[in-house]
């Protein structure tokens, strides 16, 4: 039996599943900072229309804290039942979310409310959205979108409003997310208006090669063709990352950067992330963006050394 959820087959819709296939997951994530007070905010949620649940919500962190029961906000959902139809392009959800699609694949307002907290904000895309390829990520979605842009709005935490003023990245996918016990990725990013670069990783070894990732620099976008990356980590923290990027217009670029929040959570079983706000040095000056480490819960057991 399938949940009500309105497929169109679009960048802003639900896509077509197979019944026999209970973990595939659409998600729809947005993640804003305010660089000033170290603060990330997130709003995300996913989708499994074949068991019929859905689960995320908002979360919020600074430097105060990195454990899910100690940040200033942590309403996630898990497992919740989709009981009333849901289209992504207008959407209300009992947690508490609410997004709605002002221009396709590119401007999107969105909100959060519950006691404490309530987020209003808008992203608008400063690229196209577009399609990326499952390259050494197939076990996280069949199809998925990267798209930088800017975000404004306020956040409103016990009576004390923030402003919400910065350049960021959202991303959808979908397909089946099966996580086994060899998970490895890094993802990080750093968005402004005139430059944005995003690269995936295998960490590991003293060079991490990037295997997937794109350049926009100057008005001009292009796909990552090689690259690699240095992880500094001292007692156990994230001290500094150091990217080297070619692209395939022959560019190179050297981006360095250091974390200025860190936060860690499992967003489903089996899969432990850390995120790290980071404050990146490129080409164009002070940029701001991400770092995400994920690891299999079984891999990260048995890690010797990175976050502890």
């Amino acid at each position: 039996m399938q949940t009500p959820l309105l497929v169109t087959d679009s960048v802003d819709g639900f896509h077509t599943w197979s019944a026999h296939e209970p973990w595939w997951t659409e998600t729809v994530w947005f993640g804003a900072w305010i660089p000033e007070a170290a603060t990330t905010v997130y709003f995300y949620n996913w989708f499994r229309p074949v068991l019929g649940i859905y689960g995320g919500g908002c979360l919020v962190w600074d430097r105060s804290a990195y454990l899910p029961w100690d940040i200033p906000v942590y309403r996630y959902e898990v497992n919740a039942p989709i009981t009333a139809q849901v289209d992504l392009r207008d959407m209300r959800l009992p947690c508490g979310t609410w997004l709605r699609s002002v221009e396709p694949g590119l401007v999107y307002d969105m909100g959060y409310s519950a006691p404490g907290v309530e987020l209003e904000m808008r992203f608008s895309g400063i690229l196209p959205a577009e399609e990326t390829s499952t390259k050494g990520t197939s076990e996280f979605f069949a199809g998925h979108i990267d798209q930088p842009g800017h975000y404004s709005g306020t956040l409103t935490l016990d009576g004390r409003r923030h402003r919400i003023d910065c350049h960021g990245i959202r991303d959808r996918s979908w397909g089946p997310r099966i996580l086994g016990d060899d998970i490895r990725l890094g993802y990080c990013h750093g968005q402004s208006a005139d430059f944005a670069f995003l690269a995936y990783s295998r960490p590991g070894g003293e060079r991490e090669p990037v295997f997937k990732g794109y350049v926009m620099h100057e008005g001009r976008k292009a796909d990552v063709s090689s690259g690699h990356r240095r992880v500094c980590y001292h007692g156990g923290e994230l001290r500094w990352i150091e990217v080297e990027l070619e692209d395939a217009l022959g560019r190179r670029f050297e981006i360095r950067g250091r974390p200025i929040n860190r936060f860690c959570y499992l967003p489903y079983a089996n899969l432990v992330t850390w995120l790290f706000l980071m404050e990146w040095e490129g080409p164009t000056g002070v940029i701001y963006g991400e770092e995400q480490d994920a690891w299999s819960t079984a891999l990260w057991r048995n890690r010797r050394e990175i976050p502890a």
